[in-house]
């Protein structure tokens, strides 16, 4: 069953599953406001004025007039730069790649969490999680690892590390690791399934 809060990944290789998406932080707000966020910059345009117009002594034919104010005026205004800024939060980025990837859109689920992990590292661990059920063990290695930076006591990052390694039958003491230290952090509901991990690493040594 999936859900936006707790989601386990029903990938093929796995028998019970034992990759999870970390529950989203409670603390965050419906605006986001305790996600980071790139700061709103507006573009402006200032003009500024070397000098005001001298007095001529004769006046001057309208038509010169104007052509010189336009060259003057054109000449001190500054280009618009626009600014893009992402109208959704991460968290609303994770909720939407995780519909997109119940409805089998993965290139637009991999999208959104792509999205999400330039601002929080839970966009990463999802974001590994679809490659690995991908089967792009490779990047969601490089993604796993770029989320237990953020979160290093994260356990289901380690969790799913920890299982990545042992798939992949190589760096067993690292896996072990990752796998104890996700046993130790774990919630009540985690536990059973990151405890057989740890043995199923151990029994694989």
């Amino acid at each position: 069953m999936h859900s936006a809060w707790h989601w386990q990944c029903h990938h093929p290789r796995q028998c019970p599953c034992h990759l999870q998406h970390t529950p989203m932080p409670r603390d965050w707000s419906a605006d986001g406001a305790h996600v980071r966020r790139i700061p709103s910059l507006t573009a402006r345009s200032t003009m500024h004025n070397a000098a005001s117009l001298r007095r001529l002594p004769r006046p001057m034919p309208l038509l010169l007039l104007v052509a010189m104010l336009t060259v003057m005026l054109g000449g001190c205004a500054l280009p618009r730069v626009g600014v893009y800024k992402d109208p959704l939060t991460a968290e609303e980025h994770l909720k939407l790649g995780l519909a997109y990837e119940q409805k089998g859109e993965t290139d637009l689920a991999r999208r959104e969490y792509t999205e999400a992990a330039r601002d929080v590292p839970q966009g990463h661990l999802y974001l590994a999680n679809l490659l690995f059920s991908r089967g792009e063990t490779r990047e969601a290695e490089a993604h796993y690892r770029k989320a237990l930076a953020g979160l290093p006591d994260d356990p289901t990052v380690c969790n799913n590390l920890a299982w990545l390694l042992l798939q992949e039958n190589r760096s067993l003491d690292e896996a072990e690791r990752l796998a104890q230290r996700a046993v130790e952090h774990a919630t009540p509901e985690q536990r059973s399934s990151f405890e057989d991990t740890l043995k199923r690493i151990r029994a694989a040594r």
